[in-house]
């Protein structure tokens, strides 16, 4: 492991002995509480809350202590069942020299020997058709600077000269918009992979309860580029080819070296965001989320309670024999693999699952 948090045993005030950067260290945005609804052993939970008027939320910002090629993030959260849309979400980073604080760039391309990052983030629209509006919380998607990142301001993805800030996130969605829950806890996990600094080998991922939903890599995905956004349907998939793959970085002395944990409201609050819907409860005022069980690693960690078939019936029939073994090892072959194939509960699958399967289907 990499780095580890799980908010017990701990005040909101002694975060900061654990990580780089809390914004901020008030009951009116951040506090520990007690949560009995939590999946896991504790039940202590970090609230973020944002206040329309008063703050836009807040975060905790860690700088790790070394780069990592590869790295995996998972973290549990909640949000409130009257929880309004959300501007950004959780990230992870690279950046020569890291600060002690986070610092803006939105709007800039960072240069490949600089910086890079994403974040797994919520939309309220459809990228792939605007026309499409989803309930709130909003789609998960991914929101991502690099330095061979589109501008939005031409088809063709460069600035067209006027505004002096012509790059935004480009966003990597799903085909079909995977809203998040409200009043439950999810387990979010996602995973950057650094690429070769001449090559568009890099990429991303990211699972939600223990399930793959999407990979952005080389040839994992098809679609078009017009301005800022990969399209994978609609009406400007006009002429879809394999995605290339991100170059992350130009040279291997940049790598994953930040995380953070945010909350962030802005422009949710600054336009009065609302759903279509007038009977869907929302919160156009305070918007709160939880966090709990916040893990780094440098290999899938997965869901702490993996949803496992009853019984080891992998294959569906009713009961436990060979044919779910053979299921089990196919999935635990699998570059990244459904949590449901940790069958022995020590948190990796491996070879050890379909063996502990077999000794209890002969036992």
């Amino acid at each position: 492991m990499v780095f580890t948090e799980n908010f017990e045993n701990i005040t909101a005030e002694n975060l900061g002995n654990r990580w780089t950067h809390i914004l901020d260290i008030t009951t009116t945005v951040m506090r520990i509480e007690k949560d009995t609804t939590t999946l896991t052993e504790g039940k202590q939970v970090l609230r973020m809350r944002g206040y329309k008027g008063s703050n836009t939320g807040g975060h905790l910002y860690k700088v790790l202590d070394e780069g990592y090629e590869k790295l995996y993030a998972r973290f549990y959260c909640k949000f409130a069942e009257d929880a309004p849309y959300v501007h950004h979400f959780v990230s992870m980073s690279g950046k020569v020299n890291p600060p002690s604080q986070p610092g803006g760039g939105a709007g800039r391309r960072p240069s490949g020997d600089y910086s890079f990052g994403s974040a797994i983030d919520l939309v309220r629209k459809n990228p792939y058709d605007r026309n499409e509006v989803v309930n709130p919380p909003g789609a998960w998607t991914f929101y991502s600077y690099w330095c061979e990142m589109r501008s939005w301001q031409t088809p063709e993805g460069v600035p067209d000269g006027i505004k002096s800030y012509p790059y935004y996130g480009n966003m990597f969605g799903t085909e079909v918009p995977l809203r998040a829950k409200r009043g439950e806890w999810q387990c979010v996990e996602f995973m950057i992979k650094c690429n070769d600094p001449e090559e568009r080998n890099g990429e991303q991922a990211f699972w939600i309860d223990g399930k793959l939903v999407e990979r952005f890599g080389p040839g994992t995905i098809e679609g078009t580029w017009f301005r800022d956004i990969f399209r994978r349907a609609g009406y400007f998939n006009t002429d879809p080819k394999p995605f290339e793959g991100f170059r992350w970085r130009t040279t291997e002395d940049l790598k994953i070296n930040i995380f953070k944990l945010q909350y962030y409201l802005a422009n949710v609050f600054e336009n009065d965001y609302t759903p279509e819907d007038p009977e869907i409860p929302y919160n156009d005022n305070i918007a709160r989320v939880y966090f709990d069980n916040v893990v780094l690693a440098t290999e899938y960690i997965g869901p702490i309670v993996s949803a496992q078939p009853p019984g080891g019936d992998y294959d569906g029939d009713g009961q436990a024999g060979i044919s779910d073994v053979l299921w089990l090892i196919r999935l635990c072959m699998e570059e990244y693999p459904d949590a449901s194939a940790d069958y022995n509960r020590d948190g990796n699958c491996s070879v050890a699952d379909p063996l502990a399967l077999l000794l209890d289907i002969i036992s």
